[in-house]
């Protein structure tokens, strides 16, 4: 049997060794990845691959008229769901597959981020996704609203909408449950100048907090992504 291929995209410079990259990395997928902030554009013909990872990055989905690269992935990203593909997206990868669904990706109306632990509801139609209320691991200032022909599967207080599906192989993640606990001092270490606000809790708070939740949100992370592969 041939190795499922997955296209992964990212949006920073960094590669790091999260629960999803892992994952693929320990089971034998064959994994390629693509960087349109950086020159590496999505690939001409999709059909070399059988699942797209969108990661996420300090970008907005709205950006396009200042990084064209946004808008192209928009247009390759819409073209790939219509033919119901296996995808998934993390933060600003979410945010991406929702604009690309005729979504509305928009601030917080307070202008307040959601950073650090927080937790995350299910809704009626979660029994398979998240069985319970957890706490996963934050960081963004935007948001989405639920596109049409998508199903709400988890809510937060912040931002009402954490996650959804898409037809049955399609999900778009708020939260980021890929993150261990050396990518999360590595964002502190970088992103310091983003833990101001209210209600953002100090780097120390965070990395107490990962101690407490970060075990709990591997194990559902790696669950999740093995379901996830299972219906490809």
């Amino acid at each position: 049997m041939s190795k499922k291929r997955v296209l992964t995209v990212r949006h920073m410079e960094d590669v790091r060794d999260d629960h999803v990259a892992k994952y693929f990395s320990e089971n034998g997928f064959e994994q390629t990845h693509v960087n349109p902030a950086l020159g590496i554009p999505m690939p001409n013909d999709p059909d070399e691959y059988d699942a797209l990872l969108i990661y996420g990055g300090i970008q907005s989905a709205n950006d396009g008229p200042d990084r064209p690269y946004i808008d192209e992935e928009l247009e390759w990203l819409s073209n790939w769901l219509s033919d119901k593909r296996p995808t998934l997206g993390i933060c600003l990868g979410a945010q991406l597959i929702a604009k690309s669904l005729g979504a509305t990706v928009a601030p917080h109306p307070r202008e307040l981020r959601e950073i650090g632990f927080h937790e995350v509801t299910p809704t009626a139609a979660a029994q398979d996704f998240l069985p319970a209320p957890s706490y996963f691991y934050q960081w963004h200032r935007e948001g989405f609203t639920l596109p049409d022909n998508c199903e709400l599967l988890a809510r937060g207080k912040l931002f009402p909408n954490q996650a959804f599906r898409y037809h049955s192989n399609t999900y778009g993640i708020q939260f980021h449950p890929e993150v261990t606990r050396p990518v999360m001092k590595d964002w502190l270490n970088h992103g310091s100048t983003s833990l101001i606000g209210d209600g953002v809790p100090s780097a120390e708070r965070q990395l107490e907090d990962e101690s407490r939740y970060g075990e709990k949100m591997g194990s559902w992370c790696r669950n999740f992504v093995n379901n996830w592969v299972a219906n490809w």
